[in-house]
């Protein structure tokens, strides 16, 4: 005796069929929107957002600092002085930002503005660990003016 082979459902009345090609049509509309974004995304982090320029009222020195930091991380050098120039108009008398600002002065070949920030330097910390080195930096940068 043969077993029972189960019998397929009843079809119902008003069944829409879907073709191959309509399915497949929307899985490839589907996966061009998700690459679509994925694009989208990509590059609006290349661009990144517009920046805003923070106002200095509710800034701290540190922030500028550490914002400076970054910017000269990336290579963005002008924005890193900003940040620099920044920090040292809330507190002046910090002797490690005018050392920083005269380094990327000194980077960028800007020697005048470079020497007035070293000299600031030693003016303010004049037993710094470094200032045999920067004396000797501030000589040879006032012979290539």
């Amino acid at each position: 005796m043969m077993p029972k082979v189960p019998q397929p459902p009843v079809p119902r009345r008003r069944r829409i069929p879907l073709s191959r090609f309509w399915l497949d049509r929307r899985i490839n509309f589907f996966l061009g929107g998700v690459c679509l974004l994925v694009l989208f995304a990509a590059l609006l982090s290349l661009w990144g957002a517009p920046r805003a320029t923070p106002s200095v009222a509710g800034s701290s020195p540190a922030m500028h600092r550490e914002r400076a930091q970054y910017y000269e991380g990336i290579g963005q050098i002008e924005e890193a002085i900003r940040e620099y120039q920044a920090a040292l108009h809330l507190s002046p008398g910090e002797p490690t930002l005018h050392q920083s600002l005269a380094l990327l002065f000194d980077r960028q070949g800007r020697f005048p503005d470079a020497v007035a920030s070293y000299e600031r330097y030693l003016e303010i910390d004049s037993g710094a660990a470094d200032g045999s080195a920067i004396r000797t930096r501030i000589e040879v940068l006032r012979r290539t003016q």
